[in-house]
């Protein structure tokens, strides 16, 4: 074959690209990309307009005539929309592969399996991004209406947002190493939701009633994301229950979620990659 058919391996870079590009398309034409989105805002719209309907004054005297305090508690569920995400666009994105006859035509690509999973953790990075940014953008809009662009502390707001993509990350490698870990895209969707909501809540209540801190939670860290704007933040509350009884609750510093956001990322991401080389397309 001459110089003008040659034919050349597709560099890594490329095919991430492709990946990547491929995906987010996938992504974009989906309900679930379209109807979180959508949730996202019809719920921010609907607290905005409670809000206006209360006031003002009503509004700043309930955050304590304070921009900061308004968006710490508008985005005290900026978690639960980075879980919804990971679950959506995370906790099928390999079992498909395995379970379904797509498998048959993505993985005889010449790509390498961690390419493709690199590609598709990039485009699910970036629509739960995208979310997100619906949500802080809602927020700030909020904060801006009622107390003025000049009292919005940006600086907190920008690290807020910066722990937000970083709690995405975490929650995206835990996504989807149980995707890689399961065969049924339904059933890698269950228990992201399960693990990641459920299963995080639950047991940082029982152990903070044994009178310890959370530190192992992926959701305790997700809690910064609001605290870091919050100007009535304590690390750790003692609430007495009656004689000789108390209940503790912790709250994560900024450098405390940052390493167990790093910590979730580290480990299961590499953990996914590895479980979806191993496996192989049943159809």
């Amino acid at each position: 074959m001459g110089a003008a058919g040659a034919r050349h391996a597709v560099s890594d870079l490329r095919a991430w690209q492709i990946a990547t590009v491929h995906q987010l398309r996938h992504y974009g034409r989906s309900y679930r990309f379209l109807g979180l989105v959508g949730a996202v805002a019809f719920v921010s719209a609907l607290t905005l307009a409670f809000q206006l309907d209360a006031g003002v004054s009503a509004v700043r005297i309930a955050q304590l005539d304070s921009p900061s305090e308004y968006l710490s508690n508008f985005l005290d569920y900026t978690g639960l929309w980075v879980v919804l995400a990971a679950a959506f666009f995370a906790g099928d994105a390999l079992s498909v592969d395995f379970s379904t006859g797509a498998g048959y035509y993505m993985l005889v690509l010449p790509f390498r399996r961690p390419i493709l999973l690199a590609g598709r953790y990039a485009a699910a990075a970036a629509v739960t991004m995208a979310v997100v940014g619906v949500y802080y953008l809602f927020g700030t809009a909020g904060a801006v209406y009622f107390f003025g662009g000049s009292g919005i502390p940006w600086t907190d707001l920008g690290l807020s947002l910066a722990l937000a993509a970083l709690f995405a990350l975490a929650a995206l490698s835990v996504a989807f190493c149980v995707s890689a870990f399961f065969r049924s895209p339904a059933a890698g969707v269950l228990v992201t939701l399960l693990t990641l909501y459920v299963g995080f809540t639950v047991l940082e209540s029982v152990v903070e009633l044994a009178g310890v801190e959370p530190w192992f939670s992926l959701a305790y860290a997700g809690g910064a994301m609001a605290a870091i704007l919050d100007t009535d933040f304590v690390h750790l509350q003692v609430i007495p229950l009656g004689e000789d009884q108390t209940y503790t609750v912790w709250s994560a510093t900024v450098s405390e979620a940052v390493a167990i956001m790093l910590a979730y990322t580290a480990v299961f991401l590499p953990l996914s990659g590895y479980l979806y080389q191993r496996k192989e397309s049943t159809g």
